[in-house]
């Protein structure tokens, strides 16, 4: 099995916050190197080779570019956000990374270069924004404080028009929306537990909840890996698996993982699922074989919050 690269992100303490990782099934998990951000790079993502982190403060937001040269993240350039505060994620979107932030309630276009804000958008209410992706050839935005998505179409990478308002119930908290394989989607809610899979119409295939424990939970981050879906679930401090069978999800089991898994990511060609867990300070690396998901190798990291392949 060849090794797999990544990087790791967590809420600043001290020392590197943004770490570069490699695993393997024989070697396990190896830190290679790191940098200080400072500024709880709680989210990072790809575009073009480079890698970008956001800064998810209370007061204000930033994103700052890396580049990854020789096992080393070197800063490239920042860009300061004026009237934006508690960003939590990154998407790159058709060469275009869009941002979302949990405090302010502003989702936002940005170029590659970190020149200039291209586009943004405040809905009305209580916005909590919290995760772009780009589903069915459009831009699905998930707030969780207005329970609802907001579907913009997309011209040139950005979006465009007013978009279509999809609600969910009331407190269900929809955090995270990933497209599934033959098209649809699911969404992580992160206010009552449940995950909702909808078909590629936008018609409700099923809600299930989230895990099959009892006591609350708070669904975190979620990913898929072949045609599996699996969702970290804080409180139980488990991951759930789904599998995406042709009549509708179907679960297919429940581990336990380190405390308070927020972001998941996985190496679809070796099976291998990351979970960053924040109040452990642990990145768990697990193998996936289609029936079980063992643990491999665990990584310290303060405040895990964030695992990004590459």
């Amino acid at each position: 099995m060849k090794e797999i690269n990544f990087i790791l992100s967590g809420y600043s303490e001290t020392g590197e916050d943004i770490v570069l990782a490699r695993a393997s099934e024989k070697d396990g998990a190896t830190r290679l190197g790191g940098v200080r951000h400072g500024e709880n790079p709680s989210f990072c993502c790809l575009l073009g080779g480079t890698v970008y982190a956001v800064s998810e403060l209370p007061d204000r937001a930033a994103v700052t570019a890396y580049a990854l040269r020789d096992g080393a993240l070197l800063p490239l350039r920042r860009i300061e956000l004026p009237g934006k505060r508690g960003l939590c994620h990154l998407a790159a979107i058709g060469g275009v990374l869009y941002g979302s932030c949990y405090e302010s309630g502003h989702y936002f276009a940005l170029d590659a270069q970190l020149s200039h804000v291209l586009w943004e958008y405040l809905p009305a209410g209580t916005p909590r924004g919290h995760w772009a992706a780009e589903i069915c050839g459009a831009l699905l935005l998930a707030d969780l404080g207005n329970d609802r998505l907001y579907r913009f179409a997309l011209s040139g990478g950005l979006a465009s028009g007013a978009p279509e308002q999809l609600p969910f119930p009331v407190g269900s908290g929809p955090r995270q929306p990933i497209a599934l394989p033959g098209g649809g989607c699911a969404v992580v809610c992160e206010l009552d537990g449940q995950v909702r899979f909808f078909r590629g119409d936008g018609s409700l295939l099923a809600s299930l909840p989230a895990s099959r424990l009892p006591g609350p939970n708070a669904p975190g981050g979620a990913c898929l890996l072949g045609d599996t879906l699996f969702v970290g679930n804080r409180g139980p401090d488990t991951v759930s698996a789904f599998s995406l069978a042709p009549g509708g999800p179907v679960r297919a089991g429940e581990w336990k993982t380190g405390s308070w898994p927020r972001g998941l990511a996985a190496f679809a060609d070796d099976g291998f699922l990351l979970t960053a867990c924040s109040r452990d300070s642990s990145v768990w690396l697990s193998r996936w074989d289609g029936e079980t998901l063992a643990v491999r190798a665990v990584l310290p990291l303060p405040q895990a919050s964030c695992v990004l392949p590459l």
